[in-house]
């Protein structure tokens, strides 16, 4: 939520320094339109990568969810249980438990989807 916050900030920045060239400068009405173009064109990308984050975030907090509530995620040809795995979430993977068969195997969680 932070990270959004600071997002609109610099917008906000961004869009009174578009105003103040815009408005107060002597460039040419063409590079005033590029310069507006330039920033909307910013936020859009921005606005879209913010939401591709929160959808990736809470996809991840609902393996994570099922992970520890005792289900079954199959990540690639792995099913993943949490008596089998840990979860390291510095990584966001799943690392095989000692004593399993799958000791040492690492499994990202962007591989990994829910079986119902």
């Amino acid at each position: 939520m932070a990270f959004l916050y600071l997002v609109i900030f610099l917008l906000l920045i961004f869009g009174v320094i578009g105003v103040v060239v815009y408005f107060f400068t002597g460039l040419t009405k063409r590079l005033k339109v590029s310069i507006v173009l330039s920033l909307l064109l910013g936020w859009i990308l921005i606005l879209g990568y913010s939401l591709y984050q929160d959808k990736k975030r809470k996809l991840h907090e609902k393996l994570l969810y099922s992970f520890n509530h005792g289900k079954v995620l199959t990540c690639k040809d792995v099913n993943v249980t949490n008596d089998k795995f840990n979860f390291v979430s510095g990584t966001l993977v799943f690392v095989g438990k000692e004593k399993t068969k799958f000791e040492g195997l690492v499994v990202p969680i962007d591989l990994c989807r829910v079986e119902h």
